[in-house]
């Protein structure tokens, strides 16, 4: 329904057919948001995991590389200049690891933890609203029909009609939080979905600046230096070993 961004409160305690029709879009609308944010949870979820998985991952790679000088290869020989090369790519990487690390904990604080809350508690509290509102209005008409249906005498008719009295009432009160829920989500879905967002190109963002920063002109000259040197040694490993492989 166009133009339709609220459910008015003032009908709420109205069981007209245009307020049950009206509540049954809102809750078709609510239905289809939830669907939708579990998925953006999960793609959301997935890119945190990855981030970690990453950042654990060349923080291993680092540790390997200084551990290199430790080894002992039976032909590989004491090779200084490729302990001194690996020391110095560990050194890199290391730093390429801290600013993974830091992407992680801002992508936990920025990205999961808004859509997080959202799933967690905004989601979860329409449905619990809405089981509630379901079984408080089943009440009420099973007890509207009591009272039709009761032929006894006036005290006992009095009874009933103060449990159908008190049963509205906490009826009322259910419909009320109901339908204030369910207006309240039409504004934060729009947050909900742009805050991670927002959150999650901000830390990349800051990622990407960090790299820059740490990533210097002196590690961008060694790996020059180390991308020439290992085009040389392929160069002169074709020259040297390819021939005699097609003579032999």
């Amino acid at each position: 329904m166009p133009g339709i961004d609220k459910l008015p409160i003032e009908e709420a305690l109205e069981d007209s057919p245009q307020t049950r029709s009206l509540l049954g879009v809102f809750e078709e609308d609510t239905a289809a948001i939830s669907s939708y944010y579990h998925q953006l949870f999960q793609a959301m979820q997935r890119i945190y995991d990855a981030q970690n998985e990453l950042s654990a991952a060349t923080h291993l790679t680092s540790k390997l590389l200084k551990e290199y000088e430790k080894q002992r290869f039976p032909l590989g020989g004491d090779d200084e200049v490729m302990s001194s090369t690996l020391q110095q790519f560990a050194k890199v990487i290391d730093e390429l690891s801290s600013c993974h690390a830091v992407l992680s904990t801002q992508l936990a604080d920025a990205m999961m933890f808004p859509i997080t809350q959202f799933k967690e508690k905004d989601l979860k509290e329409i449905l619990t609203l809405k089981e509630v509102f379901q079984i408080s209005s089943d009440g009420e008409n099973q007890l509207s029909t009591k009272m039709r249906n009761f032929h006894l005498m006036l005290f006992v008719k009095g009874e009933v009609m103060e449990d159908v009295y008190t049963s509205r009432k906490k009826q009322h009160q259910t419909v009320m939080h109901y339908f204030l829920a369910l207006n309240t989500l039409q504004y934060k879905k729009k947050i909900a979905l742009l805050e991670p967002l927002l959150g999650y190109m901000q830390a990349q963002i800051s990622f990407f600046k960090l790299g820059s920063e740490n990533l210097t002109q002196q590690w961008e000259d060694f790996l020059t230096n180390i991308g020439t040197s290992v085009q040389n040694n392929v160069a002169y490993f074709h020259i040297t070993f390819i021939p005699h492989q097609v003579k032999a």
